[in-house]
């Protein structure tokens, strides 16, 4: 009973710590694209990528929210 609780417990602190770092992202984007230096087609593509980010957090997708927030950042050279 005590493994169950203490995976249960665990697997909550990871999604609240993914549902934290998903504004955190957003932001460190936000402050670098206007700086960057990309092409038209990329630009797009970051600012689609960081949109679908934050609607897939406000839907509570945490982790595809990363993984979309981290495609952007890839593409910003983060």
């Amino acid at each position: 009973m005590k493994k169950v609780f203490f995976a249960a417990a665990l697997l909550s602190a990871s999604s609240l710590a993914f549902a934290h770092g998903c504004p955190g992202e957003m932001k460190k984007i936000d402050e670098k694209l206007p700086t960057a230096k990309l092409s038209a087609a990329d630009q797009t593509k970051v600012k689609d990528l960081r949109a679908k980010g934050e609607q897939l957090h406000k839907d509570g997708k945490h982790s595809e929210s990363m993984a979309t927030l981290g495609e952007a950042k890839k593409i910003l050279g983060m």
